[in-house]
Formats: C-alpha cells, sequence, structure tokens
C-alpha cells in the first residue's frame, strides 16, 4: 500500500446505526465537536510518523509516495466541525487536513446528504464556498454522501479535479427513502461519468453483503467479488477514473475486505481478470496520486 487516505468521520458522535441504515441521533455540540477534530489531526499525524508513514501535505509528498515511502492522506468525512465557520478550514488545512469530504451522515449547512431528506436543493450557499475555498487553499474534495444535485453544484464551482470516494454505481441514484441504506448511498452512472470528465475518480466502497443482490453481488470476505465490480466500473469509466474505495472504517461486519492487507487480494483479483498492469496501477493508487497532487498544486 504506497498512498491511501485515513478518514475521520467529524461526525461519529452524533450517528448511529439502525436496521436499515446510518443516522443522526444528536445535534453536534460546537465546541465538542471542534475540539476532537483538532486532537485526530494531531494524534493521526503523530500515529502516522511513529509507524514509519509518510504524510502527505504537498504534491511532492505524493511523488514521494508513488516512488515508494508508503504514504497516508489525512481526511475528514464531513464538515460538521465547521459549524458554518469558514475560518476553520484554514485551521485544519494548517493542521495537516488535505482532503475533504464535504458531508457524511448528518444533517449541516453545507449539503444535502444522501441518506435523509434535502432541505438545501443541492449545496447551499456556503457549501459553494466550501468548495471554492478548499481548492484555493490546497485540499482535494469528495463528493461522496452527497446527492446528485449538490454534486453537479460542486462541479459547477470547482476549478480542478475532485473524487466520489467510496459507495457504489448504479443506473440510477439512490433515493433518501429507499428502504436500507446501502441503497440510498447509490450514485448514478450518468453524475459518475460527470466526475470523471471533469478529471475526477470515482471508489469503489468494500461493501459485502451477507445475502447479495443482483444489483450488488459482493458478500463478506469477497476481495474476487469487490474486484469484479471494480473491473466493471473500469469497463464504463476508463481506468483513469476509478480507485479502490475500501471505507474500512465504516463497513463494520458488513465488509468485503477487512484490512489494508486484503486490499492486496483485490489488486491480485484484478490482475487476474485480465486488466492490464497499467490500469491495475490506476486504480490501485495512481488515479488517487493524481487528482491529489493536482489539488495540492
Amino acid at each position: 500500500m504506497l498512498l491511501a487516505a485515513w478518514a475521520y468521520s467529524t461526525d461519529r458522535a452524533y450517528i448511529e446505526s439502525r436496521p436499515d441504515g446510518t443516522h443522526q441521533k444528536a445535534e453536534p455540540d460546537p465546541t465538542k465537536i471542534w475540539a476532537a477534530m483538532r486532537n485526530e489531526l494531531r494524534t493521526s499525524t503523530q500515529y502516522a510518523k511513529s509507524a514509519g508513514l509518510g504524510v502527505v501535505l504537498t504534491a511532492k509528498d505524493v511523488d514521494r509516495a508513488v516512488n515508494g515511502l508508503p504514504s497516508v492522506v489525512i481526511a475528514a468525512e464531513g464538515t460538521d466541525f465547521m459549524q458554518g465557520r469558514m475560518g476553520l478550514l484554514d485551521e485544519v488545512y494548517d493542521g495537516g487536513l488535505r482532503h475533504l469530504q464535504l458531508v457524511h451522515y448528518t444533517l449541516n449547512v453545507v449539503g444535502d446528504i444522501q441518506t435523509e431528506a434535502p432541505r438545501h436543493g443541492g449545496l447551499s450557499d456556503f457549501g459553494r464556498e466550501v468548495v471554492r475555498k478548499a481548492q484555493a487553499k490546497g485540499m482535494l474534495v469528495d463528493l461522496a454522501h452527497s446527492t446528485e444535485t449538490a454534486v453537479g453544484q460542486a462541479l459547477e464551482v470547482a476549478t480542478k479535479p475532485m473524487v466520489w470516494s467510496h459507495g457504489w454505481v448504479d443506473q440510477v441514484p439512490g433515493a433518501y427513502d429507499d428502504k436500507v441504506g446501502w441503497l440510498r448511498r447509490r450514485l448514478s452512472l450518468a453524475t459518475a461519468r460527470k466526475i470523471a470528465e471533469a478529471g475526477g475518480v470515482v471508489g469503489i466502497w468494500g461493501l459485502g453483503l451477507k445475502k447479495t443482490t443482483r444489483q450488488w453481488p459482493v458478500g463478506r470476505d469477497d476481495p474476487e467479488g469487490y474486484a469484479k465490480v471494480i473491473r466493471s466500473l473500469v469497463d464504463q469509466l476508463g481506468a483513469d477514473h476509478v480507485a479502490i474505495g475500501t471505507d474500512l472504517s465504516g463497513m463494520g461486519e458488513s465488509a468485503s475486505v477487512n484490512s489494508y492487507a486484503d486490499v492486496r487480494r483485490v489488486v491480485q483479483a484484478l490482475q487476474r481478470s485480465g486488466l492490464d498492469e497499467a490500469s491495475v496501477a490506476k486504480v490501485s493508487y495512481q488515479n488517487y496520486a493524481r487528482v491529489l497532487r493536482a489539488s495540492l498544486a
């Protein structure tokens, strides 16, 4: 593993798992959520360095990773820590954050999420400004968990490629009132293509169902099935626009891969699928490196 994003779910103290998926359970406390974010930035950086990993802060750091130094990107799932305070983007950047996902599972002032009824009609004016400022500052913007409308609006204001780090792609998008959470997390193929056309990358998550379906035929501890879904998206979007987006910390028991070591099994399965070595390298790390480098430049 040469390059990976370490993502902290900024709203994790305010969400809970229910039979139909993950939902918000409480309103974030602005002081506590910001304190937790600062602590996470500090401890993640310290842990990475103690483990001998590089921490990506600049485009040159991306190059070092690609050239053989195992490195991590400190990432945030959700801008909930901001609570409408734009100035905090400067502080998290100074703290080492380089990958910013706009929304997660809590209702917020930035934009609509896939798993709850829309309130903003996509991105709010504040959310649009977050995209602009984050990109100007030198952060990779992540669209995962955003509604299709919000994704389209982000693409309109963005000046650099963006990622959809994790989720899955179907012919039609998910809806907030789909019966289970994993159905809500669908990105439509049409919107995935728009992200790709803007130079971006779509990551496929490592969800593993206890009982597979036609729509998601990947079971638990099933790197082979996971690789088949990734390969299918490569055939639809092109090898330059697909990535392995495991969401290791978010899958719980419903995982097709359970550790970074399992990612090697996914890569090996992609190789066995007949995907050429150049494309396997792109999907494994080069695509993420490319959009990250473009964001940090």
